[in-house]
């Protein structure tokens, strides 16, 4: 069900820009920034980047969550020292994790902008 909704919301979406591209003054698509091959990868890509970020990312983040917190009280039950320890390194490891998402972000942002570049 939710993937039914997820590629109607995309289909919406990228129906929605593209009327709006439409709309545009002739001056708008002289710019180079606006040439077709960046418009055509933005129609492509944005909308499918929102179609990601709306369902099954909020279920993965929760799942995670939901299972550290539960493995945590696990193992204060069956040996608080180990516990404790894996505690201590709890900061460096969410340290790691927020890295890696920013890291992926910024190259994901740089491949954007080579392929809007090659569309041109």
């Amino acid at each position: 069900m939710d993937l039914l909704y997820e590629s109607s919301l995309t289909k919406r979406l990228r129906s929605k820009t593209f009327r709006a591209i439409l709309r545009q003054e002739i001056a708008y698509f002289d710019q180079e920034k606006h040439s077709t091959g960046a418009l055509c990868t933005r129609l492509a890509t944005e909308a499918s980047v929102v179609q990601n970020a709306s369902g099954v990312r909020f279920g993965l983040i929760f799942q995670h969550f939901f299972g550290m917190v539960v493995g945590i009280l696990l193992g204060f039950v069956y040996s608080w020292q180990l516990t404790l320890l894996v505690l201590v390194f709890l900061p460096f490891i969410l340290f790691g994790g927020i890295l890696q998402i920013r890291l992926t972000a910024h190259y994901a942002s740089k491949d954007k902008q080579i392929l809007e570049d090659a569309g041109k």
